[in-house]
């Protein structure tokens, strides 16, 4: 008996141990934007127009872990802004392929192109991304596609930017693209119990989202809160 005793006493003490050194690993790790603040990430664009998701190249040259997290934006000067899709955990002087969004239809993506963490993008946009799933070649376009017709509108230009490279690379008709732009907005008034009234409103106003920063969640929330207002 008193050994049964000994041995559970063992087990949970050593479960307690085990479970405080990783909540202490865990607290050691940095975010994306503290480690990229700091100097100590190298984030390149790696693939080119029209690939769905994108990859992104992060390297970690600090000292300590870095927690990448989904819905984080990264700009570009000379390329395609880009969402992230997936959280990874990049190890010290490591680097690690992230999958990524992108933003805007009407530019491309330039391989090789330096790329900077820029904030959280609008949370309608990380409510998307938080249902997808960006390793599923079907749902990563269905996804794309929701996040271009969510932040600019259901007639964006499809022939310039990452919209025609997409179209090309995924052996797309015109038609075949207006179509999935329709079922992308269908999905997205589903997901936010949006009408169509509501629906247009918040494309008529998609000049108000500035996607270079975490100040436009604020907008983008203030947004959302006069739409629901307005129309009840």
């Amino acid at each position: 008996m008193n050994f049964r005793i000994i041995l559970v006493v063992f087990v949970i003490v050593a479960f307690a141990i085990g479970f405080g050194s990783l909540n202490l690993l865990s607290e050691q790790n940095v975010s994306l934007e503290e480690a990229y603040n700091a100097g100590n990430l190298k984030i390149t664009q790696k693939t080119p127009a029209g690939t769905v998701p994108h990859e992104v190249d992060i390297a970690n040259n600090g000292s300590d872990p870095v927690n990448v997290q989904k819905g984080y934006i990264l700009n570009s000067d000379t390329s395609q802004n880009l969402v992230i899709a997936k959280d990874e955990v990049i190890a010290p002087g490591n680097n690690v392929t992230v999958l990524a969004y992108c933003i805007e239809p009407d530019q491309k993506a330039v391989p090789g192109s330096a790329l900077k963490v820029s904030g959280q993008a609008p949370q309608m946009v990380q409510d998307i991304i938080s249902s997808s799933n960006p390793q599923d070649p079907t749902d990563a376009l269905n996804t794309q596609i929701k996040i271009w017709v969510l932040l600019n509108g259901e007639d964006f230009n499809l022939y310039q930017g990452e919209s025609l490279y997409l179209i090309k690379k995924q052996d797309l008709s015109s038609t075949n693209m207006r179509e999935n732009i329709s079922a992308a907005k269908v999905e997205i008034m589903t997901l936010f119990n949006l009408t169509s009234e509501q629906f247009m409103s918040l494309s008529n106003n998609s000049s108000l989202i500035n996607s270079t920063s975490i100040n436009s969640q604020n907008w983008f929330d203030q947004l959302i809160i006069w739409i629901q207002s307005s129309f009840g």
